[in-house]
């Protein structure tokens, strides 16, 4: 596992150097190989601030996971170069596990850590002797093992943050289900890493039978031991989804939802699987029971605004298609409140207003987004895509939206955007009073 690179701090000489080595030394979020490069720190944000935002009658009751959750803050919001409330997290972490110092190692080890590239080294040196204190009262056991809680930590962590570290996550359980083959939480994490690097694998096109399928034994296995473990049942039906197996994924599925019609992971998934069965009414009940625990949920707003946009398409009427499409929009006008900085849920409002004709909104946001100074390439192209799909089949302009798909195809391979785009152009090809048919071939000749 590669290092995580830090700027130098303030400090310097061997005081320094002898600090940063202690700090290398530690088991923490610093120390485990979490990069910007491998995450999108804008969906973790988000995923990790539903979380914490939960009651507490909505939460495990057998691992505290909002202070494990406001470590994962923490760390995103020093990747995203915001120490200081990367600090009020770690604080919110040391006010969640007040009463056990064990909980606490980790996140003295992120403050250390903080503080320390903040300029502080006074406040690091203060985490560094707590973290000794608690290493003399709850010594490690032999051959060098992690403490149970740090274990927990760290592969939670590498499993929650980037799909690089599936790999990771998953040797981390192993290596604890050595040591306690019938623990609840190990066989749980493990099933889960397994689940999700055969998610992976598939889609990088590995096929993989549900009779040779490590994940299904396993989740089966944290289920016996987890009975009312909502998630296992939903990841258990979406490996028999992919399998064709459609009654044991709906079966999964029901029950996921009567166990745990609180757990917002559980109903998020089940919500999405509704809809791709077109069963939006019941999705659409589950998710406003869970919209009411957590109001400021973007992505409890998209899932509700997903299922009322497919339902629009769905449905018999044009008048009831309008309306489903608005209600669609105000579900996803709060998405956008709530997550500003993301930029797909605009891109998606833009394309509702332009389903219920109001193009003028729809192009006024368009060219907003154009003008953003710091658009990643994926994100242009996305955006050139969805633009000339809306000058395509809301504004009849043919040419303008050949323009777009070419400059999104410009932008080269960076993303599933760049097909689409060579796709929308093959299908103009195609059409009989298509005025550039040559200009179109001698384009895509080029890549």
């Amino acid at each position: 596992m590669k290092k995580f690179e830090v700027a130098k701090s303030a400090g310097s000489g061997e005081e320094n150097e002898n600090l940063r080595s202690e700090l290398e030394k530690l088991e923490c979020h610093f120390t485990w190989g979490l990069t910007a490069q491998d995450v999108n720190l804008n969906f973790l944000e988000v995923k990790f601030r539903d979380v914490v935002s939960l009651p507490e009658d909505a939460l495990p009751q057998e691992i505290n996971l909002k202070g494990r959750t406001y470590n994962h803050l923490a760390y995103v919001k020093h990747l995203q170069s915001c120490n200081q409330e990367a600090l009020g997290y770690l604080g919110k972490a040391v006010e969640e596990n007040a009463d056990n110092a064990k909980s606490c190692i980790v996140t003295y080890g992120n403050l250390a850590w903080v503080h320390h590239l903040m300029g502080d080294d006074r406040e690091a040196e203060t985490y560094l002797r707590r973290l000794e204190e608690i290493n003399e009262s709850f010594p490690t056991p032999p051959p060098a093992a992690l403490h149970r809680k740090v274990f927990g930590e760290k592969a939670w962590s590498l499993l929650k943050f980037s799909k690089n570290h599936y790999q990771d996550a998953k040797e981390c359980f192993y290596e604890a289900l050595q040591r306690e083959p019938d623990d609840k939480e190990w066989n749980t994490g493990y099933a889960f890493s397994l689940f999700r690097w055969d998610g992976w694998r598939i889609m990088s096109g590995e096929q993989i039978p549900l009779s040779t399928s490590r994940s299904v034994k396993q989740l089966e296995r944290a289920l016996e031991l987890d009975p009312d473990n909502g998630v296992i049942m939903v990841y258990l039906a979406l490996v028999f989804q992919y399998n064709r197996k459609k009654l044991e994924a709906w079966n999964h599925m029901r029950k996921a939802l009567e166990v745990s019609p609180n757990n917002l992971s559980v109903v998020l998934r089940v919500g999405k699987f509704l809809r791709k069965v077109e069963n939006y009414d019941m999705a659409l009940h589950a998710l406003k029971k869970m919209l009411k625990i957590v109001p400021d949920s973007a992505r409890v707003h998209q899932e509700i605004s997903n299922n009322y946009r497919w339902k629009a398409i769905r449905a018999k009427r044009h008048q009831d298609e309008r309306e489903l499409i608005l209600r669609s929009i105000s579900h996803k006008k709060e998405e956008v409140r709530l997550n500003p900085s993301y930029f797909y849920p605009q891109l998606d409002l833009a394309k509702r207003y332009a389903e219920v004709k109001d193009v003028e909104r729809a192009e006024r946001m368009f060219q907003e987004m154009f003008a953003h100074p710091d658009l990643k390439p994926a994100d242009r192209q996305a955006l050139h895509r969805m633009y000339g799909d809306f000058q395509k089949y809301h504004m009849g302009s043919m040419r303008t939206a050949v323009t777009h798909y070419m400059k999104g195809m410009r932008l080269q391979n960076i993303s599933t955007d760049w097909e689409k785009c060579r796709k929308r152009l093959l299908q103009i090809i195609e059409l009989p009073e298509t005025a550039m048919h040559f200009e179109i071939e001698e384009f895509l000749s080029s890549f």
